[in-house]
């Protein structure tokens, strides 16, 4: 499930994101995790959901491009 629009899809439909130090990066397998769906992702108004875990950057501007990158690395895989 999404956590900025709570739609419910498949696992490989949603991107699996992290908090660390560094920001918000793609799950390594250690920590807790969070989904987001390629429409949030992609959104130019960032949700206020993520602003508000735990962790996560609070500068917009930095939580805007952390998922611009995932997003493009993302399209890598594909």
């Amino acid at each position: 499930m999404c956590v900025c629009c709570r739609k419910r899809l498949l696992q490989w439909e949603l991107f699996r994101l992290k908090i660390s130090d560094k920001g918000i990066g793609l799950f390594d397998g250690n920590g807790r995790s969070f989904y987001l769906c390629k429409e949030c992702a992609s959104n130019e108004k960032m949700p206020l959901s993520l602003y508000k875990l735990k962790g996560a950057p609070k500068d917009k501007n930095i939580i805007k491009e952390q998922i611009e990158e995932i997003r493009i690395q993302w399209q890598k895989l594909d």
